[in-house]
């Protein structure tokens, strides 16, 4: 089941005289980003420090399981980060039967050095030359890791959660992990990740062929949250 289409997830085909069997699954997959932490609000870079949601965070995570309570979910795949596990934990316990959720360090956010708990205008004044190469598509974070690190490990666990034959799958994350999938999924260079939006709490999708290019369902959607 979508959110917003009524289209089943599934796709069963005839196989060729001869072949053996073998239950084809379209996938959609659900992206959300964790809800928001003092960090956040703080407008700090968290990296992989392990900072909790805040209280506006939890009622953002109420509010988006609240909104996927429809959909029946078979998986969830979660940053072990408890920013991004609390998140799935709660989308899980409103779910209409046990889901589990499986925590997993590949989704993490991206390392960011000494940059963690700096602001970006900090990062910018400590580190010019670092934060320069950057912003321009190289480099890494001072004592951190590269995009290509990052885009690596995020990219094979997408694999995973597309090819499992799970029907409908939650992926609770990070926006810099986020970002590099949907590049990773839709074949488009990690260069042009920061053009993806992706908010606190937001839910985006994608349908993913067994056997083709994945396709971008909806992005950013934060309608869950008027009011919170």
């Amino acid at each position: 089941m979508r959110l917003s289409c009524g289209h089943s997830a599934r796709c069963s085909r005839t196989p060729a005289a001869g072949l053996p069997k073998r239950r084809l699954v379209i996938s959609i997959l659900y992206l959300v980003r964790h809800g928001e932490t003092a960090w956040n609000s703080d407008c700090r870079i968290q990296g992989q420090a392990d900072i909790p949601l805040n209280d506006r965070g939890m009622r953002q995570a109420e509010a988006l399981a609240a909104r996927l309570a429809a959909v029946p979910l078979e998986i969830i795949y979660a940053s072990d980060l408890s920013r991004a596990r609390l998140t799935a934990e709660l989308i899980a316990r409103q779910q209409p039967r046990s889901v589990a959720v499986v925590a997993r360090p590949e989704l993490r956010e991206c390392d960011y050095g000494l940059w963690e708990g700096l602001t970006r205008p900090e990062a910018a004044d400590r580190f010019p030359a670092e934060w320069r190469d950057w912003k321009a598509g190289g480099g890494h974070p001072t004592g951190g890791e590269t995009i290509a690190s990052l885009a690596g490990r995020t990219g094979r666990l997408f694999a995973e959660a597309t090819g499992n034959g799970k029907a409908t799958v939650l992926i609770s994350a990070h926006r810099g992990s986020l970002r590099t999938i949907l590049c990773h999924a839709l074949g488009i260079a990690q260069a042009f990740r920061d053009r993806f939006e992706i908010a606190n709490c937001s839910v985006s999708a994608l349908e993913c062929p067994p056997d083709g290019q994945a396709h971008l369902l909806f992005l950013n959607d934060t309608c869950h949250l008027a009011g919170v």
